[in-house]
C-alpha cells in the first residue's frame, strides 16, 4: 500500500495517509478529517517552509558576501568598531535566521538546505579563478565567516547561533574538505586574536599544502604559548609580531611570485627554527625568528 503525506488541520501533526482513503482519523488528536483538507494544509505548510528556507539562504549570503576586504579591518585597532557596524547593518538578516530556528520544529535539515547555496556560490566563484586569486578569495571567505558571521550569529542568540555555525561549518567542509571553521565570540577574537593566528607561518604552510593542524604549525604555536608568552620580553615580541604580520602576508599574497617567497621563508627561517626548537635551542630560535620578521617587515610592510 502506498502512502501520501498530509497535515492535520487541527493539531498540525504530520500524517502518513493511505492513498485510497477519503477520510482518516488523526493519530495525534483523534479528530476525523478529510484527506483533501489534510493535503491542502500540508501543501500550505510546505510552501511556508520553502519560503522560510529561501529567506534564510538569502540572509546567510548577505551576511557573508556583503563583507568587502575583510583583512583590512582585522586589526586590534579596527576589529571591534567594524564588527559593531557589521552587526548593526545585518540586524535584519540575523533576526531572520534566529526566527527561522525558533519557528521550525525540526530545523536542522532545513538549515542545511539554507546553507547549501552559500557554499555552492563560493565553490562556483573559486572554480572561475586560478592561482593566487583563488587562494585569496578562499582566505577572505574563511576569515569573514570566522571573525564576522559566526560571532554575529552566536551573539544574536547563543542557542540558534551555535546551531547555525555548526551547520554552516559542516556544509562548508562538504564543499571544501580541507576547511575546518570554528566558531568564537567577538570578545574571544578581540582578546585572543593576537595569540591565535600565526600569520606568516600559516601562510607559508598553506603555500606548502600543509593543514591548519600540521606538525610545523602545532610546534610553533606550542613554542609561542609555552615559551614566548611566559616572559615579559616574549609577550612584547609577540605583540610586535602581530602588529605587522597581517600586512606582510597581505602584500606577499598579492604578488605573482608569492609561492617562491614563501618557499624562501621556509628554507631560510622556518625550517631552521623547527630544528632549533626540536634540539631545545629556544633562544637561538627566538633570534632567528626576530631576524625573519625584521627582514620581511623591511621588504613587505607598507
Amino acid at each position: 500500500m502506498e502512502f501520501i503525506k498530509g497535515v492535520c488541520p487541527y493539531c498540525k501533526g504530520e500524517l502518513q495517509i493511505p492513498e485510497d482513503r477519503e477520510s482518516v482519523i488523526c493519530m495525534y488528536c483523534g479528530k476525523e478529517l478529510s484527506v483533501k483538507d489534510a493535503m491542502e494544509d500540508f501543501t500550505g505548510q510546505e510552501r511556508i517552509k520553502t519560503v522560510a528556507v529561501e529567506e534564510a539562504a538569502t540572509a546567510l549570503q548577505d551576511l557573508l558576501y556583503g563583507i568587502e576586504n575583510p583583512m583590512q579591518y582585522f586589526k586590534k585597532t579596527h576589529y571591534m568598531d567594524f564588527y559593531k557596524k557589521y552587526l548593526f547593518e545585518n540586524a535584519k538578516n540575523l533576526a531572520v535566521l534566529d526566527r527561522f530556528y525558533v519557528t521550525q520544529e525540526e530545523p536542522r535539515a532545513l538549515m542545511e538546505q539554507a546553507a547549501e547555496p552559500l557554499a555552492a556560490r563560493a565553490k562556483e566563484q573559486m572554480e572561475s579563478l586560478r592561482g593566487k586569486k583563488k587562494e585569496e578569495l578562499q582566505m577572505d571567505l574563511n576569515l569573514s565567516m570566522v571573525v564576522y558571521v559566526f560571532p554575529a550569529l552566536i551573539e544574536t542568540n547563543e542557542m540558534s547561533g551555535k546551531e547555525w555555525a555548526e551547520v554552516i561549518a559542516a556544509v562548508w567542509k562538504k564543499y571544501f574538505p580541507k576547511s575546518d571553521l570554528k566558531a568564537a565570540s567577538s570578545k574571544e577574537i578581540n582578546e585572543g586574536f593576537r595569540y591565535r593566528f600565526c600569520f606568516i607561518t600559516t601562510a607559508v604552510c598553506v603555500s606548502r599544502q600543509g593543514s591548519d593542524d600540521c606538525y610545523e604549525l602545532s610546534l610553533f604555536r606550542s613554542f609561542r604559548d609555552n615559551y614566548l608568552l611566559q616572559s615579559d620580553a616574549g609577550v612584547q615580541m609577540v605583540h610586535e609580531y602581530y602588529d605587522v604580520a597581517p600586512s606582510i602576508v597581505k602584500h606577499i599574497g598579492k604578488r605573482a611570485d608569492a609561492d617562491r617567497i614563501y618557499e624562501n621563508i621556509w628554507q631560510q627561517y622556518l625550517s631552521p627554527c623547527i630544528r632549533l626548537i626540536e634540539s631545545d635551542r629556544k633562544e637561538e630560535c627566538v633570534d632567528l625568528y626576530k631576524s625573519m620578521v625584521c627582514d620581511l617587515k623591511e621588504q613587505y610592510f607598507y
